[in-house]
Formats: C-alpha cells, sequence, structure tokens
C-alpha cells in the first residue's frame, strides 16, 4: 500500500501559570496530499479510471430531467431514460440545500450508481461496475455468479471526510486503504492555482420564482423562467496538473490542468403556482387566489373584502364579528358600515313593511 508521508510537528505548548494549554491535532501524522494527487497510480486515479465508464462516463452531457411535482421532490425522471431518486426527498421549504443521499437508476431500472454528500468536502460515489477475475477470486459476494452471469457488478466506493471545522481530509478507498491528509499542504503543491487540486463537490440550487398572475405554469417559457433547480458536480483534479514557470527571475509551479468536472445530475423543478391561482391568499390578495389588484377573480358571499370592486357583484360590508366580508343580497350577516368607505347603508336589523 502507498503512503505519501509527511509529518506535521508539534507545536510548543503555551505555558500559563497554572496549566499548559495543548492544541489538538497536534503531532498528527499526515501524508503528502501533493504526492497523492500528482500520483496518477493512486487510489483517487484509480477510481476515477476505472468508473469513467460507468453510470457517469467521461464527456457525458449532465443527467438532465424534471421533477414531475413541485410538492414531492423525490424522483428526477431524466430526459435520456432512468431516473435520479432521492432518499430522504428533498424538502423545497429547507432550499438550498445542504446534503442530498440518492442513487441513479438506468432505463432497465438497475440502479448503477449512488452518492452521499455532507459537504463540499465530504461526500462517498459509489459506482457499479462489472465483476473482474480478482472480484470472484477474492469471493466477493456480489460476483457469486458472474461465471454464469456476466452482467453481475460489484460497487466501487470511494468517501472523502472532512471534520466539521477543521482542515483534515480523509479519504477512504475502494480497495479498502485509507489516508489522512491535511488540506492546508496543498499550498505546496503550487504557487497559483492550488483551488484546481481540490478535490471538491459543488451543490447548487434554487427554489424557483413564483410567475405573474397571468402565467400559465405548465408553459416552457414559464417553467424556464420561473422554476427551479437542483445540480451537483464533483471536481477530480488530474495527476500532473503542475508545472514549473520562470517570471522576474523567479521559478514558480503553477497549475496547468483544469480538473475534471462531471455533473451527476440537474433537475429542474416546476415553478411556483401563479399568484391568484396558487391556493394561498398571499400578495395583494383579499381572500384566497381572489380580490385584490392583481388578481382577475373577484371574492364571493363571505369571502374577506377591502372594498366592494374586491366582491364578484355584491358589497363589501362588516360582518357581525366587525370583519369586512362580501355579502350576498339575501345575507344576512351585514352591519350598516360597507367596504366602498361609506359610513350609512341599509339597516342589518328587522324592517320590512
Amino acid at each position: 500500500m502507498r503512503r505519501y508521508v509527511l509529518l506535521a510537528t508539534a507545536a510548543a505548548p503555551l505555558l500559563a501559570v497554572t496549566a499548559a494549554v495543548s492544541v489538538p491535532g497536534c503531532g498528527e501524522e499526515f501524508e503528502n496530499i501533493c504526492a497523492f494527487l500528482d500520483d496518477s497510480n493512486s487510489c483517487y486515479h484509480e477510481f476515477r479510471a476505472e468508473t469513467s465508464n460507468h453510470c457517469w462516463p467521461s464527456g457525458e452531457s449532465s443527467p438532465s430531467g424534471t421533477f414531475a411535482s413541485r410538492g414531492t421532490l423525490d424522483v428526477c425522471f431524466l430526459a435520456g431514460g432512468g431516473q435520479i431518486v432521492f432518499d430522504p426527498p428533498l424538502d423545497i421549504a429547507a432550499f438550498p440545500p445542504t446534503n442530498v443521499a440518492f442513487k441513479r437508476l438506468d432505463s432497465q431500472a438497475a440502479e448503477c450508481g449512488a452518492v452521499t454528500l455532507s459537504g463540499e468536502f465530504s461526500y462517498a460515489v459509489t459506482v457499479q461496475v462489472p465483476c473482474t477475475p480478482e472480484d470472484i477470486e477474492a469471493g466477493a459476494a456480489e460476483c457469486a455468479d458472474a461465471g454464469t452471469d456476466s452482467s453481475s457488478k460489484i460497487g466501487r466506493t470511494i468517501t472523502l471526510a472532512t471534520p466539521e471545522g477543521r482542515d483534515i481530509l480523509d479519504v477512504s478507498c475502494a480497495d479498502g486503504t485509507s489516508h489522512h491528509f491535511n488540506r492546508v499542504d496543498i499550498q505546496e503543491c503550487a504557487d497559483r492555482g492550488q483551488d484546481k487540486l481540490q478535490p471538491r463537490a459543488v451543490l447548487e440550487a434554487s427554489p424557483g420564482n413564483q410567475p405573474p398572475p397571468d402565467a400559465d405554469p405548465t408553459a416552457p417559457e414559464t417553467v424556464e423562467t420561473y422554476g427551479g433547480f437542483i445540480k451537483l458536480s464533483i471536481h477530480y483534479p488530474q495527476s500532473g496538473a503542475t508545472q514549473e514557470v520562470e517570471e522576474e527571475g523567479k521559478k514558480l509551479k503553477q497549475v496547468s490542468r483544469a480538473p475534471e468536472v462531471i455533473e451527476y445530475f440537474n433537475c429542474r423543478i416546476p415553478p411556483p403556482a401563479p399568484i391568484c391561482a396558487n391556493g394561498q391568499k398571499d400578495g395583494l390578495e383579499t381572500d384566497v387566489d381572489c380580490g385584490g389588484t392583481l388578481c382577475d377573480k373577484r371574492c364571493g358571499d363571505g369571502q374577506s373584502c377591502a372594498v366592494d370592486k374586491d366582491c364578484a357583484g355584491m358589497p363589501c360590508v362588516l360582518d357581525s364579528t366587525g370583519f369586512l366580508k362580501c355579502q350576498a343580497p339575501d345575507g344576512n350577516n351585514a352591519s350598516a358600515t360597507t367596504g366602498g368607505g361609506a359610513g350609512a347603508g341599509g339597516s342589518g336589523g328587522a324592517g320590512g313593511e
């Protein structure tokens, strides 16, 4: 097993009058992250090379699709066939999310890969690949039928983890080996472009915006303009990415090769229903989806109003509880005050001949 050794020296303890204070993590043995990322045979690069033609192939356009419903964000149906299945489902009220877990199903409903993500530098990627003779010889359970079934596959997983509040990077490889790095040491790899050497996940998301009242929520232009999205890509730095350059008599190391960026999904979210058609009292509405200056629909008998024109051919009056309501001509809940601003009106008491 390759080890990329770099020993982090402990800082001298700070002495106080009554006690010594130690710094957690000092004295940890870190491997050389520069050597690890530069080695084309490291388990990190081997994982990407072995899995690059399965589930999320190199150079493939982003697996794009659409959720069927804004209210249930559990399955994204891919345009090219297959699905991205989120478990647990995404919560539109909690956008943008900080963590996701999903699996990708192919057009035959077979799982070909999965990802769990809890942060930019903390995630695990699993890809299903065909069983190799080595897997069969090792007695892998998934490959028990590989001799008679050429479609037998085994999962390869690589995990990156960064403890909260620390610059540690722990890598667990598909072959069972593990590595311990200090991400700060990546500045030793190059004087410029260190960010290109950072393995990381980028999760982007937006819940979308509410369309205007007259918008057709199913029209392609409405979905494109007002719909939301969620998208995940992972940056795989390439080996041999640094080169030496000379500038003003000084030799500098700079990153010359951009990372390989793999998009794992890009899913559209249907836009919210327009004001006046979303089953809620919002905007300038006086009641649910009616009244106000934006909605064409006028409010009916018993619904809230502010002035007479909020109502559908009936006055806006104070009811017996002191609230302005639309009242049909035969209603019996009116007081003497209308919502039109006039102080006089027919008595709501006994009358007649």
